[in-house]
């Protein structure tokens, strides 16, 4: 069975990268205010450190350049009228798979970095956990929550009326 799977938008890209530098960012500016107390404070380190935190400094800024290229090429998605599958990972590539007649509930999120790039994220949530359909452009997102849901509709309409019958 081969399944057409759709890709990301090219802003996906961008937002995935800048937060990865935001990320990043936080986790440098910690390190170097560790390493300003020690060095101001007069407390002496061995020189592996500074070799470990360049090492770190090193990984952060190939992790912002080559990550966010590898997540969207890796990132795919694919929804029929029976699943919801999404595939998705940088070290680790995971499938999620839900079938329709177990979403209890869809949700669109948008967080501050998703809205600068107008994004959204589609949140199927089942009795086992939540699918996430992330970095979707606005309306796309709008589309796909509004069919999931009519699917939901009419499965649920179809369960009522088999129990009644």
């Amino acid at each position: 069975m081969n399944l057409e799977y759709k890709c990301l938008n090219k802003k996906a890209k961008n937002c995935m990268r800048l937060s990865s530098i935001i990320g990043n960012g936080i986790l440098l500016a910690i390190l170097g205010i560790i390493r300003a107390f020690c060095y101001f404070g007069d407390v002496l380190l061995p020189g592996w450190v500074d070799i470990i935190f360049a090492v770190i400094i090193l990984l952060s800024i190939l992790q912002v350049i080559f990550a966010p290229i590898i997540r969207y090429k890796r990132y795919k998605y694919y929804i029929d009228d029976e699943k919801l599958i999404v595939i998705e990972g940088l070290w680790f590539i995971t499938k999620t798979t839900a079938p329709i007649e177990r979403v209890h509930q869809i949700a669109i999120e948008r967080g501050p970095i998703d809205r600068m790039y107008g994004l959204s994220k589609v949140v199927a949530t089942t009795a086992g956990g939540n699918v996430d359909i992330k970095f979707l452009e606005n309306q796309i997102a709008e589309e796909i929550a509004e069919n999931l849901g009519i699917r939901i509709g009419t499965i649920v309409k179809a369960q009522r009326s088999d129990q009644n019958a």
